[in-house]
């Protein structure tokens, strides 16, 4: 198992500095090229495949990104997945670009022969895409309605179960700290899929409370400032569990109820989503949703394969499902 010290040794920094930078200690002053390196070796690391040498086929892919580079580090899902594509790529001799979406009309894509593009469009930008005319795969959501082939997580049926858990343990009153993203060109809102299976199933269960509901982005900071907020404003009624959208935002969140001296998981019991590198190294070790990030992208490229070899294939939506990792921040 990948201990911070083998994280430290490959990153050549201090497990000290590991442990500050993965739990977001914004008291450290260190560089963003370390800060993306130690979080670029600790998620490498997770990952015990290695693919042997194969010959360069001259096949190139183009990895369309909507998030930024800063943003990508704040939440590592959209990291993982291209890692997941990266390594299926190296194995069939294909090589990969990651490009910006904010960027694409700087590049010219003809050498290209396909391009899997990760994260939330809006349909001026699906436009822009399939205006290249190249064989073209979604990761994040179902573009079905579109008419192009996508991956994504199931992340419906963890919020069901994480529920039934805390309502099986007698416990009730569940917040939900969601993320709430907008697209690059319309700034079109995009609605977490979880913020809706969590207030229809509390609605069913008669116990939805709209009080216990916050949203905002995915990063750290947003779940230290959701979580003060509802430390703030709910005071002794505080709920005694979370769900919480992403682990980069549980680990904002562990860090406001430390501030107000609430114990996690004895006073407020926390699962979030991704189980990304950070997630087993917070303080409690998060119990989060695993997302099989690293078969999305594999996934992805085969679709993409199957593509350029037959122009006239059936658009698929293909939903890969995720387990609960139990650790430390929830009873």
């Amino acid at each position: 198992m990948t201990t911070i010290k083998d994280v430290a040794a490959r990153a050549g920094v201090s497990a000290a500095t590991v442990s500050r930078i993965l739990n977001y200690d914004k008291t450290l002053a260190v560089s963003e090229t370390t800060r993306r390196k130690v979080l670029e070796v600790a998620e490498k690391l997770q990952y015990k495949k290695r693919t042997r040498k194969v010959k360069q086929s001259g096949a190139k892919v183009a990895v369309v990104q909507w998030h930024s580079d800063k943003e990508e580090l704040n939440d590592l899902y959209y990291y993982q997945i291209q890692y997941g594509i990266e390594t299926k790529a190296q194995a069939n001799g294909v090589s990969i670009d990651g490009i910006s979406f904010s960027n694409l009309h700087h590049i010219d894509l003809t050498s290209y022969t396909g391009i899997i593009a990760v994260g939330k469009y809006d349909a001026s930008e699906i436009e822009q895409l399939a205006a290249l005319e190249k064989p073209l795969v979604f990761i994040g959501e179902n573009y079905l309605f579109y008419g192009f082939d996508s991956v994504q997580s199931d992340f419906l049926t963890p919020v069901n179960w994480i529920i039934d858990h805390y309502l099986k343990l007698g416990i009730k009153d569940i917040g939900l700290i969601a993320g709430q993203e907008q697209t690059v060109t319309e700034h079109t809102v995009v609605y977490d899929p979880r913020a809706t299976t969590y207030r229809t199933r509390m609605s069913q269960e008669k116990l939805f409370n709209p009080d216990y509901l916050f949203t905002g982005n995915y990063g750290p900071d947003a779940g230290h400032q959701l979580m003060t907020q509802a430390i703030s404003k709910l005071q002794d009624q505080l709920p005694h569990a979370f769900i919480i959208g992403s682990d980069s935002m549980a680990i904002g969140a562990l860090n406001a109820l430390k501030e107000h001296h609430i114990e996690v998981p004895k006073r407020v019991s926390i699962i979030s989503f991704n189980d990304v590198a950070i997630a087993k190294y917070a303080y409690p070790a998060l119990t989060t949703t695993h997302v099989y990030t690293e078969i999305m992208g594999e996934k992805a490229f085969d679709l993409l394969q199957e593509q350029i070899k037959n122009p006239h294939k059936i658009p698929e939506s293909v939903v890969i499902s995720t387990k609960i990792i139990q650790r430390d921040s929830s009873l």
